[in-house]
């Protein structure tokens, strides 16, 4: 008898005990499907290096040349400025300066500024990036060298914690921003994440993190950008290995070609100690009609055409560019193995689809610069 209760005793202590599950609420349901949908979509990046530094060194770990623009506070654009925690980006021909600024209810916003005569003219705020109010604070602006993508970091309701990192772009036609994308994972976490910045000329990214990191460091990592986006295959993956990825536990694990990783480092070390010439020289002609052209942005009459022009140039550097690189992707077709033309079949095709959107833009920027000048000077 005693045997028995023994043995019912121990059957009862092994029974497991119910836990009831707590019920989340619609917007804690909703922010975890978004955080399901990002992992799942987690893009495949390589990244070389990282560094621990303090939250106010970081942009010590950016080594941009010259020519790739500028990376500053806030205060240091506009005078009076008391905020330290706004930054300012200043493009390569250092005519345009995208800013973050506080406003009156204690949000902040992206603003432009243009240089005339080395002064910075009232900045204007940019549309298209918060028009809804979706951002509570707007900041940490890089303008890619095509003079249309941009990215920032902001945080908000639309986010997944802190400040996440967003992608527009230029629409020249209607003069505006087109509704911000969020990047996704690994760059984006519920950590703050900013300051993304791509330097094409050397294929290399930086971007900032406070994940992991004590109240006052944060982590900078290098990687490699990509023309195409790739995202890692779920079917060949355990979810931790993807959850691995998207937190970016280790570099090291996502290196997957050691030939690009050598190189890129490569790279980084010689970073700062060269200069792109082709980018020394920006005039380049522009018809207004059979009687006028111009050959620098101080040449145009219109308010808005001298900013245009700066566009209009990275637009066409960006086709040459990527003419280029199309020619020779089309050169090493012939001689690559098979799984490497499927892969660059992949790349030419979306290159091609590329240069076409490209000369389309240009084609419009030029009929927006020709008609407003033209009307102007008239």
């Amino acid at each position: 008898m005693m045997l028995l209760m023994l043995l019912t005793v121990t059957a009862d202590a092994k029974k497991p005990k119910y836990v009831r599950k707590q019920k989340l609420t619609v917007e804690e349901q909703a922010r975890q499907e978004k955080l399901d949908r990002m992992l799942a979509t987690t893009e495949r990046v390589l990244f070389i290096d990282s560094f621990v530094v303090d939250k106010n060194q970081f942009l010590q770990c950016y080594k941009m040349n010259s020519d790739l623009g500028q990376i500053k506070h806030t205060s240091d654009v506009l005078r009076n400025y008391q905020y330290s925690d706004s930054y300012a980006y200043i493009n390569g021909l250092g005519s345009l300066c995208y800013l973050s600024k506080h406003d009156t209810d204690s949000t902040s916003q992206l603003y432009i500024s243009e240089n005339e005569d080395g002064l910075w003219m009232k900045p204007s705020l940019i549309a298209g990036i918060n028009d809804d109010k979706n951002f509570q604070q707007v900041n940490y602006p890089f303008i890619m060298g095509d003079g249309q993508t941009l990215y920032f970091a902001a945080n908000g309701p639309q986010g997944i914690g802190g400040y996440d990192i967003y992608m527009t772009s230029y629409d020249s036609e209607n003069d505006t921003y087109l509704h911000p994308v969020n990047i996704g994972m690994p760059f984006n976490s519920e950590a703050n994440d900013y300051m993304y910045v791509i330097d094409e000329y050397d294929s290399l990214g930086w971007f900032v993190t406070d994940r992991r990191q004590p109240e006052d460091k944060v982590c900078v990592y290098v990687f490699v950008p990509s023309s195409t986006r790739l995202n890692y295959d779920e079917s060949e993956y355990e979810p931790e290995q993807l959850t691995a990825f998207a937190q970016i536990s280790s570099i090291r694990d996502t290196w997957f070609d050691d030939q690009r990783v050598l190189a890129a480092r490569q790279r980084l070390k010689q970073k700062g100690t060269k200069t792109h010439p082709a980018r020394k020289d920006h005039r380049r002609p522009f018809v207004i009609n059979d009687r006028v052209s111009y050959y620098q942005a101080s040449d145009f009459r219109h308010p808005e055409n001298s900013r245009r022009y700066q566009q209009w140039l990275s637009l066409i550097d960006e086709q040459q560019q990527l003419a280029t690189s199309l020619e020779k992707s089309r050169r090493y077709y012939s001689q690559a193995t098979q799984r490497e033309r499927q892969q660059l079949k992949t790349e030419i095709l979306t290159d091609e689809q590329k240069s076409q959107q490209l000369q389309q833009q240009i084609r419009q920027i030029e009929k927006i610069m020709r008609n407003a000048e033209n009307i102007f000077i008239n």
